[in-house]
């Protein structure tokens, strides 16, 4: 399958009063149709490593390559246009827009592309979010919340969706469906770089690792 993108000795660190190296000498190749499963312990450098990946984050040294580019030699304009265009972000915190309800929260995020209506509609539905889909934030639990951070990151058919703990706040009934809905994505040629603590949710990987000492091992 084509390449989406690689990383290559990736160091990153942190100067948090002592120099802290929560990636150290990283690689990591993603493909189309991959679903890579990152698992590893609270602070083991997991939601850096996907920051890094959607080029929200820089690291100190190593190379990234972004659909055979170096994301070093684009500008701060360009990372910005690959965010918005190629990458679905599913970030611990949903960050929904309170003044918005929970549709046009999805829809404000994929103003670069547009989207089906009704495609829209499905995805929610899907998603057990039909009925919530006039709502504010504030009106929505936690799982809703988590799971319409999901339906903004899938809308847009992303090559890439990088998901931090989407199953957290749900219970089984609805870890399974988003699990499974991210296994479909897959098989559009989407990749998936998901991180987790929670070791039952491997067996949803086509490829695993842990991230443990600042690098990748396989499971």
């Amino acid at each position: 399958m084509k390449e989406i993108c690689r990383l290559e000795n990736i160091v990153k660190k942190f100067n948090m009063g002592e120099e802290v190296t929560p990636l150290y000498n990283l690689n990591l190749t993603v493909n189309e149709g991959d679903f890579i499963i990152i698992e590893g312990p609270s602070g083991s450098g997991k939601s850096t490593l996907l920051y890094l990946i959607g080029t929200l984050l820089k690291a100190d040294q190593g190379k990234y390559f972004f659909e055979g580019k170096n994301i070093d030699e684009y500008n701060d304009s360009g990372l910005s246009n690959i965010r918005a265009r190629k990458i679905g972000f599913l970030f611990q915190e949903s960050n929904l827009i309170q003044a918005l309800t929970l549709r046009q929260n999805i829809e404000f995020v994929s103003k670069e592309k547009k989207i089906d209506s009704k495609e829209l509609t499905d995805l929610l539905k899907k998603l057990g979010l039909d009925d919530r889909e006039n709502f504010l934030p504030f009106q929505l639990s936690g799982g809703q919340r988590r799971r319409a951070g999901l339906a903004r990151s899938i809308i847009c058919k992303p090559k890439l969706i990088l998901a931090d703990e989407p199953t957290n706040d749900l219970d089984q009934k609805w870890s399974d469906v988003v699990m499974n809905l991210l296994v479909e994505k897959t098989k559009e040629n989407s990749a998936v770089v998901m991180v987790t603590h929670n070791k039952d949710l491997i067996k949803f990987a086509s490829k695993s690792y842990l991230l443990k000492d600042g690098s990748l091992k396989n499971i």
